[in-house]
């Protein structure tokens, strides 16, 4: 660790901004002799907190990731460590870990810095405060992907000026990272931060918010079983607006378009422009270029499960109507490669259109990545309300997802976990929510080993013959962070 911590260190220190979250003609690096010394040199050095998560939901696959550990779809690379839960250390992922730790080191290093400025004036102390929020809020959702990744982890919350206290703490209990970090971050940035439509943010939408930060605080609280805390922060968000105002787009097919960034519905996404050498080729990984193309798939892209698509498109009493409208813009298929009659479905989400996909392959897209959005908070919300026995309360949430998508809506009756995560995998499906959501409802064992270990009509291998354990639900802690750091225990069972 103390290598990458080093790195991360001189990151926060020499920042770049060519990886500016902003749609503006990046600078050089600042030189550090002048650095800090007025808000806007604090805000350049901000952008450092916000770059990593550019190479977290685009090279790294996070999203493709967490999808193929579902239920959703499975690896074309059926010998994969990764995605097919082996119980061996070959699964670690280590670029997640290194990635969510360069956003909590910079993030350190920056509120530290706020904490020690004196404003000259009270404009001064309102647009320090709101970078504090914005750093908080990135750091808690860093620290909320590591735990529910990995576990116990290493708690960081002071700034690193010497790489060396980095080594040696050990791993800090998860429990004690949300009540100590991820919750009083959410709710600080909650206080802090910008709403949306403020005159501040225009032109800047890819900022954190005081709607992003409701938003995942609420997650966090379905996470830890806490309904009613879920149910109090979405109230705010959404019925209360106290984040501004947020609605979904009329047009199910538009909500990810290329050219309709930060709409209605955004309420967090992570921005991409390749012409300032930020570019996203998270389509790459999501789909299957060559059918996309071709017409003829081969290699590459999820694998979809059957299950899925008739969660879509079958017509009984459970599901009620064929789902065309979210599966027509979510999945595509084309023949596969080799001759044979079968069709392999792919997702299409983030994938330009036919005639544009081919000069995106080198210089990647300008797609931005929703980590969240209005439907999935709706979701959520009517979600607390049924763990609270309101369930007459929540269907409204449900039904208004449901109705955007040209569906009937739901009846109280219906409202049951199933139903919950029937709508979620639907509305949400290949934005990386799906894994998270079997976990914290005590699901992912029973669906997760299912899919392992059915046979998908267009690929016969079987990737596994025996059903997952719980302990499989944690990655293990990469072995070269090990290696460096004693302190740093493996997770049980690997």
């Amino acid at each position: 660790m103390k290598k990458i911590i080093n790195l991360l260190i001189i990151a926060t220190l020499l920042v770049s901004c060519s990886e500016e979250f902003l749609d503006r003609q990046p600078e050089d690096a600042l030189s550090t002799g002048a650095f800090y010394n007025n808000p806007s040199e604090i805000k350049a050095g901000l952008m450092a907190c916000y770059s990593p998560y550019q190479n977290i939901y685009s090279r790294s696959e996070v999203p493709q990731y967490l999808e193929i550990i579902s239920d959703d779809a499975k690896d074309v690379l059926w010998q994969s460590n990764d995605y097919l839960f082996k119980k061996n250390t070959g699964n670690s992922r280590p670029n997640f870990w290194r990635d969510h730790y360069k956003v909590i080191v910079n993030s350190n290093n920056i509120i530290n810095i706020i904490e020690n400025y004196t404003p000259l004036n009270s404009s001064e102390e309102e647009l320090v405060k709101v970078y504090k929020g914005e750093a908080k809020f990135l750091r808690a959702l860093a620290y909320f992907n590591l735990v529910r990744l990995y576990g116990d982890v290493p708690k960081i919350v002071e700034r690193l000026d010497d790489p060396t206290k980095a080594i040696g703490i050990g791993r800090t209990s998860a429990t004690e990272i949300y009540n100590s970090v991820i919750i009083p971050d959410l709710e600080a940035a909650i206080t802090d931060c910008l709403k949306k439509g403020d005159a501040g943010l225009q032109g800047e939408e890819a900022r954190a918010t005081k709607g992003a930060a409701m938003t995942i605080l609420g997650k966090v609280y379905l996470t830890l079983k806490n309904h009613s805390k879920a149910e109090e922060v979405l109230k705010r968000l959404i019925v209360s607006k106290e984040a501004g105002e947020y609605s979904l787009l009329s047009d199910f097919s538009q909500i990810h378009k290329m050219d309709n960034k930060f709409n209605d519905e955004s309420i967090f996404e992570i921005n991409y422009n390749a012409s300032l050498g930020q570019p996203n080729f998270l389509f790459k990984w999501m789909t299957n270029e060559n059918g996309y193309l071709y017409g003829i798939a081969s290699g590459g892209g999820p694998v979809i499960m059957f299950n899925l698509m008739e969660d879509f498109v079958e017509d009984n009493d459970w599901i009620g109507e064929p789902d065309w409208t979210r599966y027509n813009a979510t999945l595509d298929s084309g023949l596969l490669e080799g001759g044979s009659p079968e069709l392999q479905p792919w997702p299409k989400k983030f994938t330009p259109e036919t005639s544009t996909l081919a000069q995106y392959n080198i210089t990647g897209t300008d797609y931005n990545y929703m980590v969240t959005r209005y439907a999935d908070a709706l979701l959520m919300y009517g979600e607390a309300l049924v763990g609270n026995n309101k369930a007459s309360e929540a269907l409204p949430y449900f039904n208004m997802v449901r109705e955007r998508a040209g569906l009937n809506g739901l009846t109280v009756d219906q409202l049951d976990i199933d139903r919950i995560l029937h709508e979620r995998r639907l509305e949400l499906a290949f934005e990386g929510h799906r894994y998270f959501d079997l976990v914290r409802t005590d699901k992912a064992v029973e669906k997760i080993s299912w899919a392992l270990m059915t046979i998908v009509g267009y690929d016969a291998r079987i990737f596994t013959t025996e059903p997952i354990e719980e302990y499989q639900l944690l990655l293990p802690i990469p072995v070269g962070e090990i290696q460096k750091d004693a302190s740093l225990n493996q997770n049980p069972g690997y």
